[in-house]
């Protein structure tokens, strides 16, 4: 079980508005050449990944969202990390508190089968990847397995 008083904190939580807990996990997924994935959609762009089902582990949503978004099969490594990102979605009209659990993976092979229409998924360098995410997590999370 995750100690969330110990991860890092980004974003502000609003005043006084509530705020959902929402736990996520997200890939941190890189090519042969070097790049990494990242995934552009009408929210923003984000690193593969999203919102836990119900009764789902971090792992278990990495590889089901990486094949929603990306259209690839992925195998997971050993490196984890985690953050709380406070962020607001436009799509659901929340604020949300992301207990992001994020993961290095490598791709094992394309599956287009179920992959979502609405997003878009970019290959670029460590610090491109950096420029362009939504969430100041997801860099410092990217950042953070290109050093370890």
């Amino acid at each position: 079980m995750t100690d969330w008083r110990d991860a890092p904190v980004f974003g502000q939580p609003p005043s006084r508005t509530r705020v959902r807990i929402r736990p996520s996990a997200y890939a941190i997924l890189r090519n042969d050449r070097g790049e990494f994935a990242v995934v552009r959609s009408r929210e923003g762009i984000f690193l593969p990944g999203g919102g836990m089902d119900e009764g789902e582990t971090p792992h278990e949503t990495v590889l089901r969202e990486t094949l929603e978004e990306c259209g690839l099969a992925i195998r997971i490594g050993s490196w984890t990390t985690t953050a709380i990102q406070f962020a607001w979605s436009e799509a659901e009209q929340i604020h949300f508190e992301k207990r992001s659990t994020f993961v290095d993976a490598t791709v094992v092979s394309p599956d287009t089968s179920r992959i979502e229409p609405d997003h878009e998924v970019l290959w670029v360098d460590a610090d491109r990847a950096c420029e362009l995410l939504t969430h100041e997590s997801h860099g410092w999370a990217l950042r953070k397995v290109v050093k370890d």
